[in-house]
């Protein structure tokens, strides 16, 4: 009986991994959410095409901290990897900020095509400063929304406007065109909103929706102000210690994941502006007058910010591939 049993448990033994490499990382996610959701199926699938030799351990709900606190315990090796905005990875790649300039982009379309262009460039610089990216992470186009209507330029400076903390580009922006920021961390501005500190944000659908913020707005400017995006990234060295058998693996599954993703909030984005419309939120167009002078604010900042907040070269590229966009569309 003795040696069937430990005849039984060494077969157990011999078909385990011999070893498993397992990477921390972390999200601002709850663990509740869609995307988190599709997250772990996917670190799931994962472990189990690699036989368990490369695992995944998940901290959600921004319990690691975010940005600048995120990088120091990846370089500390607390954690491997996160979720970061393009903004708060701008300290080791500034051109990131390229595809979030206001106005830039008119449509997903002009995105897609732009960033098939450019998304290489950028991990290319990432990887020099040793970090790998898993996968793009958007957010989808931000808008204005307000307590108050904001129909243009004159409206918007008569607004308290909040601004993330420590968000030097929309500071420049904002305070170019007159209106003078309240910068607030994002989790204080469910209260400014109630309490009136502030009356005007910006965000996407979703994200005003998931935040609770639409119960503090009733308008929402129909112009979209920017696009904004995200990334997930581990350090290189963790990325070398998988198994070099199974980095093939790992890459085609987190490509597969993170454009079901983008697909998935593209959808999400759609439904939470039907959902908005029918909880009495009003969206108020923009007459071409009043957007050219927006715009013609924002070109005039962007010009002043070329060499100190994101390249000239970068910002020529980005605007060579729009423009082929643009060409191709109307020939």
């Amino acid at each position: 009986m003795y040696r069937i049993l430990m005849a039984f448990l060494m077969v157990v033994f011999l078909s385990q991994p011999a070893y498993g490499l397992r990477l921390k990382v972390a999200t601002k996610a709850p663990e509740t959410f869609g995307s988190a959701r599709i997250i772990k199926k996917m670190f799931r699938e994962i472990e189990r095409e690699t036989g368990g030799r490369v695992r995944f351990k998940v901290y959600y709900g921004g319990v690691k901290g975010t940005g600048r606190d995120l990088i120091l315990k990846m370089r500390t090796g607390e954690i491997h990897g996160g979720e970061f905005t393009a903004g708060e990875l701008a300290p080791l790649e500034r051109d990131l900020l390229l595809m979030g300039i206001p106005f830039m982009f008119k449509s997903y379309e002009e995105v897609d095509f732009v960033f098939s262009k450019i998304s290489k460039k950028f991990q290319r610089a990432l990887e020099k400063k040793g970090y790998k990216v898993l996968g793009w992470i958007e957010v989808g186009f931000v808008y204005i929304m307000s307590a108050e209507p904001v129909r243009g330029l004159a409206d918007l400076r008569r607004r308290r406007v909040w601004i993330p903390e420590g968000d030097r580009i929309s500071e420049t922006y904002f305070r170019a065109m007159g209106v003078s920021p309240i910068p607030l961390p994002l989790s204080d501005v469910p209260i400014a909103l109630q309490t009136g500190q502030i009356d005007t944000v910006a965000n996407s659908f979703v994200g005003a929706i998931a935040l609770q913020w639409h119960t503090g707005v009733r308008y929402i400017t129909e112009l979209p102000l920017l696009y904004s995006y995200g990334l997930f990234l581990i350090t290189r060295d963790a990325y070398e210690r998988i198994p070099p058998e199974d980095r093939a693996t790992v890459e085609r599954i987190v490509a597969r994941y993170f454009e079901e993703l983008r697909r998935d909030i593209r959808e999400k984005n759609r439904e939470a502006k039907e959902v908005l419309l029918k909880r009495g939120v009003k969206f108020l167009p923009v007459d071409k007058g009043e957007e050219m002078r927006l715009k013609e604010s924002v070109e005039r900042v962007t010009t002043r910010l070329v060499g100190r907040e994101f390249s000239g070269e970068g910002l020529e590229e980005l605007k060579r591939y729009l423009n082929e966009y643009r060409k191709g569309r109307v020939e």
